[in-house]
């Protein structure tokens, strides 16, 4: 996750660079953006660490580590955009909302779609909330099939500094 304590610049996109910045998410993500028109106004910004965020409206709805976009989770909140979900059980919010990885132990449910290295939602089996945004480690079958170990790497959770930003 990026170090955010302000956005150093931001400026407004330009239309084209709009529609090509959407067209890139599209394909990392493997998912359509429904949540966007042609007539929102994003807006870039770059932090202190150097990093780029994507912003409607004031809001953060899209960070870069490692050269990734990855949606934030007020951007799957409002369905800006959708992404594959690994149901995780209420044991195992606690430990996913202050930023662990997801063993496959905890759990419950896991979307067809995913592959190794995709961006997915994690959620919770009560209220199928968004909870953190990770990185898969293997595909849906893979992840069926294991019993133990780290299989989600987690980018951005309930609580972080992404989440608590306002501008």
């Amino acid at each position: 996750m990026p170090k955010i304590e302000r956005i150093r610049k931001r400026h407004p996109m330009k239309k084209r660079d709009q529609r090509r910045e959407l067209e890139r998410i599209e394909n990392i993500l493997s998912s359509s953006i429904t949540g966007l028109d042609e007539k929102t106004k994003l807006e870039e910004g770059v932090l202190d660490d150097g990093s780029r965020v994507i912003l409607v409206e004031g809001e953060i709805i899209f960070f870069e580590t490692d050269g990734v976009l990855f949606p934030t989770l007020r951007a799957l909140l409002s369905e800006v955009v959708r992404i594959p979900k690994v149901t995780v059980d209420m044991g195992a919010v606690k430990f996913v909302v202050n930023g662990a990885d997801i063993m496959r132990p905890g759990i419950t449910h896991i979307e067809d779609g995913i592959k190794a290295g995709s961006i997915v939602a994690i959620v919770d089996e009560r209220h199928g909330k968004p909870l953190a945004v990770g990185v898969s480690k293997m595909s849906s079958e893979e992840l069926r099939s294991a019993v133990s170990g780290k299989v989600i790497q987690s980018k951005h959770h309930i609580g972080d500094k992404l989440w608590e930003f306002r501008i």
